[in-house]
């Protein structure tokens, strides 16, 4: 039971690994200081946010399809996903300049 129970959620806890280190990296890079953006030039502090979009949106598009179609166990794998990437997609459009 206790092993049906850990790959049912072994998905989630991969992804929710995933997104807490990648908020830590992203942290991490704003207070250092060291890779700030000019108004031409988009740095790491910028584009860490952006690649961490794209992946949450790839990540959303990949347990969608094994979740759907394959009927894989990542249900909560694929709504973490979903939250995440609705998170990030409205933080792009509410903190745009």
């Amino acid at each position: 039971m206790f092993g049906k129970l850990n790959k049912k959620y072994s998905n989630a806890l991969l992804s929710f690994n995933f997104y807490a280190l990648a908020i830590l990296v992203i942290f991490l890079i704003a207070i250092s200081g060291r890779f700030k953006s000019g108004p031409c030039t988009p740095n790491l502090d910028i584009l860490s946010v952006i690649f961490l979009y794209l992946i949450s949106f790839i990540l959303l598009l990949i347990n969608g399809v094994r979740f759907f179609y394959y009927k894989k166990p990542n249900k909560y794998s694929f709504y973490m996903h979903l939250i995440a990437f609705s998170l990030l997609t409205f933080f792009f459009f509410t903190f745009k300049k």
